[in-house]
């Protein structure tokens, strides 16, 4: 306990809001309430954004961009394969990624693999700590990862692309275009990307066996504006990919996995008399996945889960100063499998809320949702929050919410395995952030706590089988704090970016912290720019992590440390080359994120981005 009366003490004299670069800021106006599209928290919580000139910057995968500019934890079982974060000390189904605001985690498993995302299928990132199921509904619990494709207007015709090869014959074709006037938008991304990923183990004679794989991605968006008040917004996407797992020793059993996922959503956005604006999205998503246990055999196990889902906002203004919401939910998810026999299950929820400037200092804001399904409860979910804003230099915001996480279908109707009586996880959280900005600077530290029960974990039963079981209660608390800074001296240019996360995740029923959550994340990123050259270097030091439920001091990960250096030349004006060069991991550093997974050592990728 004295531990939580520090840390929150701690955060009520620091806090956070920042970006992960200049450019990539997002502003909402904070002295009046315009039609926006409202999402819960806003104002009281804060977001990280990540624009196109940080996802050029990175690898391709969603993995590799959030381990270098997040404080979130990745298990990655070898370059490429299976992916999962740990979010403010969460498991990874508590982390939900959302795809222009549709909730994408599979149904199957409750999470998403962070491998199988393309970053450069989009043009925004959204990054945001803490619980929203308020708006997001399951899942939300440590965080949210929203997938953004920003459609912009009267920009013309504009084409991009981008070409990498590295070691390992790691190869990958990203092609963007674009085209919009005053009323129409549309942009279509192709991109495929693979490698043999036969990766030398560092300090050993081991090579990566057996980690093959590929993937193709197609992207599409676009933007109609009917009239002044009414646009409609179409996307999809399509992915298919093929991932042969590695092994861990040479004569382990060789396997591989396929998925194939698509996605389409209509948006109509319209804006009634001037008071009222609505928000309607109709989406369609389908998860299909093949596993191969043993990859000289055409036997696999499937899974297939296709979902409809209805989401409606209605904001009222009455005011400049006040802002009332409503919305409705609605997701039908309808699945099968080789071990789940044909199911269906119906979600609905409806929320309502308040937004309201009680002067250009000081705001509140209220939301509630109410859950309505008979199987899991009808569960009352809420965040609250304030923010104020004494000076231009400081602001002070605080949250709080319910947040909660149904179980999956193999969780619930895994034949002989999974258990339909299961009761979903509840979280209550609190958040104290203070914002510190100057001209060129910004600084933020958050303090935070959360209380899971009911926590879902895989038990062995007395037969040996693992089966899930609500079992512990979970007490999570801890710091993160980001740096943002730039300088412009004449032609030259520096930036800087930091975030460090401190986390205590303990199992309250034996005092011991969760497996792979580190106590201690730190990253930092530095860039120099002078008019076509520009070089950055990143580092990251993710501290040592357990990886038993007992905490034995003879199964631990060690701490590693890994940097990027990265420099490119741009040639052209009207239409732009930029040739590129990385060292990544240029320290060489032997090291795992799972236990027996080594990652590769120092290798070599260069890039060429082409825009005309």
């Amino acid at each position: 306990m004295k531990q939580i009366v520090c840390i929150l003490f701690i955060g009520v004299l620091s806090s956070y809001e920042i970006y992960a670069q200049k450019d990539s800021i997002t502003v909402l106006k904070e002295v009046q309430l315009k039609h926006i599209k409202i999402r819960d928290s806003i104002y009281t919580t804060n977001t990280v954004v990540l624009s196109d000139s940080v996802l050029r910057q990175n690898q391709a995968s969603l993995t590799n961009l959030l381990n270098f500019n997040s404080p979130i934890y990745f298990k990655e079982n070898g370059l490429g394969m299976v992916s999962s974060p740990s979010f403010r000390g969460t498991t990874a189904s508590q982390t939900a990624v959302l795809w222009n605001g549709i909730n994408i985690n599979s149904q199957t498993t409750g999470q998403t693999d962070f491998n199988t995302i393309n970053t450069r299928g989009f043009n925004k990132i959204e990054v945001r700590a803490g619980g929203s199921s308020v708006s997001t509904g399951s899942g939300a619990v440590g965080g949210t990862i929203n997938l953004v494709n920003e459609l912009h207007y009267d920009t013309g015709f504009n084409n991009e692309l981008f070409a990498n090869y590295g070691e390992f014959n790691t190869y990958g074709m990203d092609y963007r275009t674009e085209y919009a006037n005053k009323e129409f938008s549309i942009m279509i991304g192709l991109s495929r990307n693979g490698s043999d990923n036969d990766y030398p183990f560092p300090e050993t004679d081991i090579i990566n066996e057996n980690g093959q794989y590929y993937n193709s991605n197609f992207s599409f968006a676009s933007g109609y504006k009917l009239n002044k008040k009414n646009t409609i917004n179409i996307y999809a996407n399509v992915y298919d990919g093929r991932r042969n797992f590695s092994v861990p020793t040479p004569n382990a059993l060789r396997t591989k996995y396929t998925d194939f996922n698509t996605r389409a959503l209509v948006e109509w956005e319209s804006i009634i008399g001037k008071y009222v604006s609505s928000n309607l999205k109709l989406a369609s998503i389908t998860e299909e996945y093949n596993f191969f246990a043993n990859i000289d055999n055409d036997f696999f196990t499937f899974g297939r889960v296709n979902s409809f889902i209805v989401k409606y906002n209605l904001d009222y203004k009455p005011s400049n100063k006040v802002l009332l919401t409503a919305g409705t939910h609605y997701i039908h998810n309808n699945g099968r499998g080789s071990n789940i026999q044909s199911e269906t299950r119906n979600l609905t929820a409806v929320n309502v809320g308040i937004k309201h400037f009680v002067s250009d200092a000081f705001l509140y804001e209220v939301t509630l949702r109410q859950e309505t399904n008979e199987q899991f409860g009808n569960p009352l979910l809420y965040s609250a929050g304030i923010s104020y804003r004494p000076t231009s230099f400081y602001q002070l915001k605080l949250n709080t919410s319910k947040n909660f996480r149904i179980p999956t279908y193999n969780d619930l109707y895994w034949t002989g395995l999974g258990d339909p009586n299961l009761k979903p996880e509840t979280s209550y959280q609190g958040e104290i952030s203070h914002n510190f900005s100057i001209k060129n600077a910004s600084f933020a530290i958050t303090g935070y706590y959360n209380s899971v029960t009911d926590l879902l974990r895989y038990v062995p039963g007395t037969d040996g089988i693992f089966r899930p079981e609500n079992t512990n209660k979970v007490e999570i608390y801890g710091l993160e704090c980001l740096l943002n800074a730039e300088k412009n001296i004449n032609d030259h240019k520096f930036t800087a970016n930091a975030t460090y996360a401190y986390t205590v995740s303990e199992n309250q029923e034996t005092g011991r912290q969760l497996i792979y959550v580190p106590f201690h994340k730190f990253t930092t990123s530095v860039g120099y720019a002078y008019k076509k050259l520009s070089a950055y270097y990143q580092y990251i030091n993710n501290g040592e992590v357990f990886t038993t439920t007992d905490n034995a001091t003879n199964n631990i990960l060690d701490s590693y440390i890994v940097a990027n250096l990265g420099v490119d030349y741009t040639f052209g004006t009207s239409i732009s080359y930029k040739v590129g060069f990385q060292v990544l991991n240029l320290w060489n550093e032997a090291y795992e994120s799972v236990l027996n997974r080594p990652m590769p050592g120092r290798n070599f990728n260069t890039y060429v981005n082409l825009i005309f």
